[in-house]
């Protein structure tokens, strides 16, 4: 039996407006941490571990919401996202998201219906589309392999 590897791709993952893994964010300004009720819905996975949703951004030509997981003050992922009520209007900037994560990571490493997976040399960056509670969604996730060495609670 052969030992089969994913495919990583020899390329970085990309910043999300001036957000970028790796980066500490003692001096940025606008952060708003979740509150305890918005962490029982979003967990805290590591030991340090904060989430900060941050002002909307722009990306890819339109205004997006942003999150940005950090440990230890050091952003560990970048979590843009978009809730649409218009199928159309969704589809469409799903599919421009999808051609510029293409465009800068090449072809997927794993893909299914609603999810796109890329594996870098510095994380992952998923592009997830799903049917929301009000219309559609479209979620980015782009995470740091660093978090495979952080502490676990």
């Amino acid at each position: 039996m052969w030992p089969f590897k994913k495919k990583v791709h020899k390329v970085r993952s990309f910043p999300i407006s001036i957000y970028n893994l790796g980066d500490q964010v003692d001096n940025i300004t606008d952060l708003v941490e979740l509150t305890a009720s918005e962490y029982l819905v979003m967990n805290r996975n590591f030991k340090n571990q904060h989430i900060y949703k941050v002002p909307p951004v722009k990306f890819i030509d339109k205004s997006w919401n942003m999150m940005i997981g950090t440990v230890n003050g050091q952003i560990y992922k970048l979590s843009p996202y978009l809730e649409l009520s218009n199928k159309q209007e969704a589809n469409k900037i799903a599919i421009d998201t999808l051609s510029f994560c293409t465009g800068k990571l090449g072809k997927p490493t794993e893909q299914r219906t609603g999810l796109f997976i890329w594996d870098t040399i510095d994380g992952d960056v998923i592009l997830q589309t799903a049917d929301a509670a009000d219309g559609f969604a479209i979620n980015l996730f782009i995470t740091s392999n660093a978090a495979r060495n952080f502490t676990r609670i």
